[in-house]
């Protein structure tokens, strides 16, 4: 069997394959019965929307990028670049995670039940160019992730409103695969598109962490999310008590939290400095990127919630 980086191919990729296996289902035939086609939960956008914020965004990458110690950017500019060859036709930069689609890089155009672009413009205009996401993410600091905290359910606690069109959203990461420094999971999200009262749609997704970089794909991104920011961990149930999801170009941002109300009581003011020091808090514009997801109204889905939309959904 094949490897790449100690992740085996087929766990790295599983969550693709399954997604690959509905392509010749019609889209909207899925959706009303639940499954997420990467479209739902989201805004559509328009190639420069947001252009102002993302580009601040640009510019806080540029400023840590040099704050950080271990960027040696003069000599890095002198080393030579390193030689591409192709693996299965895909071309390869030694060293470089990210040089694969799916695995660091952002997924083709065209993928299955994937939003075809990228909320972030940033994203994608480098997106057909291999290695660029990964060597972007390498130059940030990175926090290094416990997997094992990582597993179980999270709620939505932040989002980006422009972006995100989601209410009483949850996103629960489960094992799949580790071997050495690396590791594999599974994600599965669970959402209603557009009200609180619409009914749920399920997502799903995988991702991997080598050494200190972590890559999450979601049906809504072609590109990948990364682990930017991680809390403290529970010392009853050794798990996270909130993430933060981003990437190299800070746009969109997702907070994901175990419980709600203990992230009220205890985290929010340490995650709002978090996210100041992760480069997230524009004081260009003044305007302030942290939206608090709405959980007031909502209602634990049930079986006759499920049919009672999909009926309306076919019938009207």
């Amino acid at each position: 069997m094949r490897h790449y980086n100690n992740v085996p191919y087929h766990a790295t990729f599983l969550s693709l394959i399954l997604l690959s296996s509905f392509s010749t289902v019609n889209c909207q035939f899925l959706e009303i019965f639940g499954l997420s086609t990467g479209d739902a939960g989201t805004h559509d956008r328009g190639p420069f929307q947001d252009l102002a914020t993302q580009s601040v965004g640009l510019m806080k990458f540029l400023q840590t990028v040099q704050k950080n110690p271990d960027n040696n950017l003069a000599k890095k500019l002198k080393e030579p670049l390193p030689s591409m060859n192709l693996v299965d036709g895909v071309p390869v930069v030694p060293g470089l995670l990210g040089s694969l689609p799916g695995a660091g890089s952002c997924l083709p155009r065209g993928s299955p039940l994937i939003k075809d672009k990228s909320p972030s413009f940033f994203q994608n205009i480098l997106r057909n160019i291999p290695g660029a996401q990964d060597y972007l993410a390498s130059l940030l600091p990175a926090p290094k992730v416990d997997v094992k905290a990582l597993y179980g359910k999270f709620q939505w606690a932040l989002d980006t409103p422009s972006v995100h069109n989601r209410y009483c959203a949850t996103t629960e990461f489960m094992p799949q695969a580790e071997s050495g420094n690396s590791s594999a999971f599974s994600l599965q999200e669970k959402f209603r598109a557009g009200n609180v009262d619409a009914g749920e749609k399920v997502a799903f997704g995988y991702g991997i962490i080598h050494k200190e970089r972590t890559y999450v794909y979601m049906q809504d991104d072609p590109c990948p999310y990364q682990i930017v920011v991680v809390g403290p961990i529970n010392k009853q149930h050794k798990q996270y008590e909130y993430l933060i999801l981003s990437n190299w170009a800070r746009f969109p941002m997702i907070g994901l939290v175990r419980d709600l109300r203990k992230f009220y009581t205890d985290y929010k003011d340490q995650v709002e400095t978090d996210l100041e020091k992760a480069g997230f808090m524009d004081d260009v514009t003044g305007s302030n990127p942290i939206h608090y997801a709405d959980w007031s109204k909502c209602k634990k889905a049930t079986p006759v919630n499920y049919l009672t939309n999909v009926l309306t959904d076919l019938f009207g």
